[in-house]
């Protein structure tokens, strides 16, 4: 996907001084929200009682030139079914009297999106919805799907991992063209509490499926929740669920996580759900924010306590479409572009809330980056050892009016390499913010290094750098 190094990987970085991680500039698209729950639309769809936390799996499917998002909905809710929207701020909402289910949408430019007429599961007499899984059909709850293009079985090319809800174990679901899946399939030997959004992926290289799925701190249906772990070689019979991350406490549990490969990296996308302090102003909310790993096993939180996607304005009723909850779809890449499709609510989780399907956005390798401490002074940054694999050496950064970046090629004590000092650099100023910006020097070229090993040095004035191109680690 990239064969950038992202600064925010620690095996990248050797030091720091004066410098801080920041989280990169999302962007919310002005089409949001892209659709939303269609129970009260002309013409309704009653299927569509309460989207809740959505649950989004997106893909760009390049087979068929479509994107492709398979999402949750509450086909009942009993609360949501029986009171108008005028109404629901006098009432209390209680939930209960709920059906699951999994509906299905397309989209040509990622934007635009359509729910077809799809007829394969029944709704109070008619097929003519666009669900593709129910609880009363196939015992689904939270659920993700997978597109396995090295799958050799085509009746198994897309895959669903999710907790079956008549059985309280986790299973495993197939499909040829990710419309009609099989019956599930449990798994044999280990389960999980598994109700939240489950999603899995295959590994690069090694070929093995990576479940990520719900767990408890005390494993039952109390105490924090937490991150669990699990492979398999065939997705029927799956390891041991491990822990592999929960929060600080209660305010800070880690409600979901999707995750994708990018580059040697894997990025997940923790939803954090805010319920311990009632007084706190977020109390009952969930943010996405971000997190890192090497191996899919360990995983560190960047910027613990800040949203990757910042939720809206305001509250229920009148807050913005995306001011309760936040919760995230895996990660796409198209082009220069990183997008990040999220279901977002106008309230908070335990009450009433209109669910949405939304866009936030990313340039490429931008998840986070270093800038200098607030305050005067510049930031600087050593790499771990390199070795140049391009023609020229690449930076992705945003500098700021007024600010610079120089750059340096150092040995392991720190000397300038002739040539390649701080003074030798050619600045980087104002405006010359991009995703691959060359880093150049008066009288050297990176030609002339041929195989020699070397730190890359960063000053950054006003600026922040998020990734290097044209090398690798020389323990990559």
């Amino acid at each position: 996907m990239t064969a950038s190094l992202l600064l925010l990987d620690t095996r990248n970085i050797f030091r720091t001084q004066n410098a801080e991680l920041a989280l990169g500039p999302v962007k919310k698209h002005a089409a949001n929200p892209l659709f939303r729950e269609e129970c009260f639309a002309v013409p309704p769809k009653p299927w569509e009682a309460r989207l809740d936390n959505v649950y989004p799996s997106v893909i760009y499917d390049q087979e068929d030139g479509l994107f492709k998002c398979w999402y949750k909905s509450f086909l009942r809710d009993r609360d949501s079914n029986s009171t108008p929207l005028a109404e629901r701020p006098q009432v209390p909402y209680t939930g209960g009297g709920r059906e699951e289910g999994v509906l299905y949408a397309e989209s040509t430019d990622g934007i635009d999106w359509r729910k077809p007429e799809l007829g394969l599961i029944e709704f109070a007499g008619s097929r003519s919805n666009n669900i593709v899984l129910s609880r009363a059909a196939h015992g689904i709850h939270a659920g993700g799907v997978l597109k396995d293009p090295r799958e050799p079985d085509p009746a198994r090319r897309y895959k669903f991992i999710h907790l079956n809800a008549r059985a309280r174990r986790m299973a495993s679901c197939f499909s040829a063209d990710g419309l009609t899946w099989s019956q599930p399939v449990r798994w044999p030997d280990h389960g999980a509490v598994g109700d939240t959004h489950n999603n899995a992926i295959r590994l690069p290289g090694s070929g093995r499926y990576v479940c990520i799925t719900r767990g408890w701190s005390d494993g039952a249906y109390r105490g924090l929740r937490t991150v669990l772990r699990s492979e398999s070689d065939d997705f029927l019979r799956w390891s041991p669920p491990v822990e592999i991350l929960r929060g600080a406490d209660a305010h800070d549990q880690i409600y979901s996580m999707p995750i994708t490969a990018y580059g040697d990296l894997f990025i997940g996308l923790p939803a954090v759900f805010h319920k311990g302090d009632e007084a706190a102003v977020d109390w009952d909310t969930v943010d996405t924010e971000l997190a890192i790993s090497a191996d899919t096993a360990h995983w560190r939180r960047i910027c613990p306590g800040q949203p990757l996607i910042p939720r809206g304005a305001g509250s229920y009723p009148d807050g913005e479409y995306d001011c309760g909850c936040v919760y995230a779809a895996a990660p796409i890449v198209r082009g220069d572009e990183i997008l990040l499709y999220y279901g977002g609510s106008n309230g908070l989780h335990n009450n009433w809330r209109e669910g949405s399907f939304n866009l936030a956005t990313l340039p490429r390798d931008r998840f986070a980056g270093y800038r200098p401490l607030a305050g005067p002074g510049k930031a600087l940054l050593t790499s771990a050892p390199l070795r140049v694999t391009g023609a020229e050496i690449t930076l992705n950064a945003e500098i700021e009016a007024g600010g610079l970046i120089r750059a340096a090629l150092v040995d392991d004590a720190d000397a300038a390499l002739p040539g390649f000092g701080l003074d030798d650099s050619l600045p980087l100023g104002a405006g010359q913010g991009g995703l691959a910006l060359a880093l150049r020097w008066r009288e050297r070229r990176i030609a002339e290094l041929e195989r020699r090993p070397f730190r890359l040095q960063l000053e950054l004035n006003a600026a922040t750098a998020y990734a290097i191109g044209g090398a690798a680690r020389l323990d990559g």
